[in-house]
């Protein structure tokens, strides 16, 4: 069975339970596009996270995020939470 490091995040508030849920998968590197839309679908949260390494010269990571449905270019909440989390 394999195994996911991974982090649920409440954004937006500072009491645990509340705010917005996020899950941030720490190190995808071994994951596809197919396995990260499965795991946001497993997860069932609005947005999950997959942190991977940077592609760009001056970037520290590079991120994608799902919702259970769809890969999005872009979203806040996520990109906020996951800033915090890492």
């Amino acid at each position: 069975m394999r195994r996911f490091r991974y982090v649920v995040a409440d954004v937006f508030t500072d009491t645990p339970l509340t705010g917005n849920q996020l899950a941030v998968f720490t190190d995808a590197r071994e994951l596809d596009a197919v396995t990260m839309q499965a795991l946001a679908k497993e997860m069932a949260f609005a947005e999950t996270v997959f942190v991977l390494p940077p592609e760009a010269d001056d970037a520290d990571v590079r991120i994608r995020i799902f919702t259970p449905g769809a890969e999005l270019p872009f979203a806040g909440h996520p990109t906020l939470g996951t800033a915090f989390v890492l």
